[in-house]
């Protein structure tokens, strides 16, 4: 993905944000939601429409996202108003419930697509509908896994983001398994950060990074064919040798927080700092250099 020109703080500037905020509720309840404490009000087709006319002066790409896109019933309008205005690459983030649904899928896999980024919290409905609080959310969004890989062009990109907890992440090499193992090729593993207010201080829900990164360094090396993105997490986190493979977020923002060692790194241009919640519950120490 690619933007015309840097613009700073975009994902707290309204209006110059490669992604657009069409849901306003949620079929599921995430417990590491950072959207959970937050009111969305209601938006017509026609303001999403003019600010996708804003996003698009800005960038070439374009994501319908939070909180659940796809329960809009103009979804598929939306996506294909975007193609209309000629993004690179349009996508949409979701739980990937609705694509249990075959016509669903059908249609917006006719619409303007180029990339679904589909979030899962375990490769078991145990570990999955723990995290959501809904039961069935697991088998249902399973379901849309294979209908996507079923109907999609390949041409399309189809990423499965996993989300770690201090609850799942003993078993993250087995849910990545899981993810090979039903044909996905593109992988990124997201690590919570602690953004709503009901696990701001939880150290039940929020894993410390040192304990997931040696994790994250042996699913890349036993499935060497995926093409993986290890978010939020600086290369500060991992052994020398693995520092390639941080995928910190690359936009500014307010809630991150330089430290002293950032001054010295390597990937200081590629990296914004470290969340300041996050630094408030386990601190600096597990960062070097």
């Amino acid at each position: 993905m690619k933007s015309k020109k840097k613009v700073k703080n975009v994902y707290y500037t309204a209006g110059k944000s490669p992604f657009v905020y069409v849901g306003y509720n949620c079929n599921n309840q995430c417990i590491f939601c950072f959207e959970a404490d937050k009111k969305f009000p209601y938006k017509t087709t026609d303001q999403i429409k003019k600010e996708i006319d804003i996003i698009r002066k800005i960038f070439d790409f374009i994501n319908f996202m939070g909180q659940e896109p796809t329960l809009r019933k103009d979804i598929i309008e939306l996506i294909n108003y975007a193609k209309c205005l000629k993004f690179e690459e349009i996508g949409i983030t979701t739980n990937g419930r609705m694509f249990a649904y075959n016509d669903f899928t059908k249609d917006i896999l006719k619409s303007g697509l180029t990339q679904i980024v589909l979030t899962i919290a375990g490769g078991t409905a145990r570990s999955h509908d723990l995290h959501t609080l809904v039961k069935g959310s697991f088998e249902q969004s399973l379901a849309g896994i294979r209908n996507i890989l079923k109907f999609k062009k390949r041409s399309l990109s189809f990423i499965v983001n996993i989300m770690v907890t201090k609850k799942n992440f003993k078993e993250l090499l087995k849910t990545v398994d899981f993810c090979v193992d039903l044909g996905i090729k593109e992988i990124n593993i997201g690590h919570i950060m602690p953004l709503n207010k009901a696990i701001e201080h939880s150290k039940e829900i929020v894993a410390r990074m040192s304990d997931v990164v040696p994790i994250l360094i042996r699913s890349h090396n036993r499935h060497e064919n995926i093409k993986f993105l290890f978010v939020e997490y600086p290369a500060c986190i991992f052994p020398k040798k693995y520092q390639h493979m941080a995928f910190p977020c690359l936009e500014e923002n307010p809630q991150k927080s330089r430290i002293k060692l950032c001054s010295k790194c390597n990937y200081k241009d590629n990296c914004t700092g470290i969340s300041k919640a996050y630094l408030n519950l386990y601190g600096y120490e597990e960062f070097k250099i």
